[in-house]
């Protein structure tokens, strides 16, 4: 009884115009893959030749795709550990390294506008970090924050702020390179002359702009950076509740000196990815980097695929003879390319697994492979087949079976 009323269901689904569809659509895409593994695997050294030169190309795709996602969270983890709605800068701003400054007074009128909650001050600069007793010296990146209230987010930072009780008393970043030395807590430095205790650690990592990173009150900031204390490198603000990022950045600018400038949080996020990705030299060598890795790979598809289609041309005359329909003859190049192109994903990613993974344990740089790297890996080996095949299997048109006699 069961297995007739299965049967009667299985009737059914078929006899529907959709189910059948998607059914025949199915099968004609096994045939195909079917076939492309059988031709490809005729010549298993030819095979295993290409697999080899697409997995190079998509292996470096892999480094570059990575680096470049790191490097886009890299440029703004200090702006992540931060609370903020509006930032004042000055008007030379181009990264979050600017050497130039705005005065404290325009965080007074900020708060005179209404919109805003709370002010914050934000220095940054490099400085000489020499390390005791070795006197082995590095370039650190020195940061002075206010007192963190509801500003500062990351943990480690609040915590170690109560430890910073003496003008000689430092934050040390634990993500800071080798060449820094020896960033414990009791650690000895020297800074602009004056010696200091590490009494604290916290971990950022911004390798982007200097060996290390250090975090000081501002009042110390200013004595240890030689900079002016009524100049800040930015004015953080956190709006009322209620108060739109777009109409305080209007009022702002309405009521701030004309040497300044005024960003929202996303404004300054995407100014900072830009800098480094789009205006620096490094993100525009990774971009053609990828684009060559990309062409490589292409290139070599549509090799295998051009010697394929040309052994096989009369095979090709003999199927259209036989009355096979233009989709499966596409269809038998479209999967040869996907199989080529996954077949040469497959060591690519496993290898950037290992590589990958050692230059995050290294480096602290978010670069292992995850699986929205992976998503897009595979979509983007499957546009480049689809492209390769697409260059390749229009021959097919050639193929004439009036030529087999």
């Amino acid at each position: 009884m069961f297995a007739g009323r299965g049967a009667g269901a299985v009737h059914l689904l078929l006899a529907h115009p959709q189910s059948k569809r998607m059914v025949d659509t199915l099968s004609l895409s096994y045939s195909c893959v079917t076939v492309a593994a059988a031709n490809l695997l005729e010549h298993r050294l030819r095979l295993a030749a290409a697999l080899s030169g697409i997995a190079v190309a998509l292996f470096l795709l892999i480094m570059q795709i990575s680096v470049l996602d790191a490097a886009r969270a890299e440029v703004t983890l200090l702006f992540d550990d931060l609370n903020f709605d509006i930032v004042i800068v000055p008007d030379t701003y181009q990264f979050l390294l600017s050497f130039d400054t705005v005065d404290r007074i325009v965080l007074d009128i900020a708060r005179a506008t209404g919109d805003v909650a709370d002010t914050f001050g934000l220095n940054v600069g490099v400085v000489h970090w020499i390390q005791l007793p070795s006197k082995q010296m590095a370039y650190n990146f020195l940061i002075g924050l206010d007192d963190p209230g509801t500003f500062v987010r990351d943990r480690e930072i609040r915590d170690g702020w109560p430890s910073l009780t003496t003008p000689q008393s430092i934050l040390a970043d634990r993500y800071s390179q080798p060449s820094v030395g020896p960033v414990t807590v009791g650690t000895n430095v020297e800074i602009n002359g004056e010696r200091l205790t590490v009494t604290g650690q916290f971990k950022l990592g911004l390798f982007f702009y200097a060996e290390g990173a250090a975090i000081v009150r501002n009042n110390n900031f200013t004595r240890l950076d030689g900079r002016d204390p009524h100049s800040i490198s930015m004015g953080l603000i956190r709006l009322n509740r209620g108060v739109s990022p777009a109409k305080a950045k209007a009022d702002l600018i309405r009521a701030l000196p004309s040497d300044t400038l005024v960003f929202t949080r996303s404004e300054l996020l995407d100014s900072e990815r830009a800098y480094f990705l789009s205006t620096k030299p490094i993100g525009i060598m990774i971009y053609i980097s990828m684009m060559i890795a990309c062409l490589v790979a292409v290139v070599i598809i549509v090799q295998v695929l051009s010697t394929e289609v040309s052994n096989r041309m009369k095979e090709y005359a003999v199927l259209k003879a036989m009355g096979a329909n233009v989709a499966f003859v596409y269809g038998i190049g479209l999967a040869q390319a996907a199989i080529l192109g996954l077949g040469g994903l497959l060591p690519a990613a496993l290898l950037g697994m290992l590589v990958l993974g050692f230059i995050q344990h290294e480096t602290h740089l978010p670069t292992a492979v995850g699986f929205s790297l992976t998503v897009q890996m595979v979509a983007i080996t499957l546009i480049l087949a689809g492209a390769a095949s697409a260059a390749i299997v229009r021959r097919v048109h050639s193929a004439n079976p009036a030529e087999l006699f």
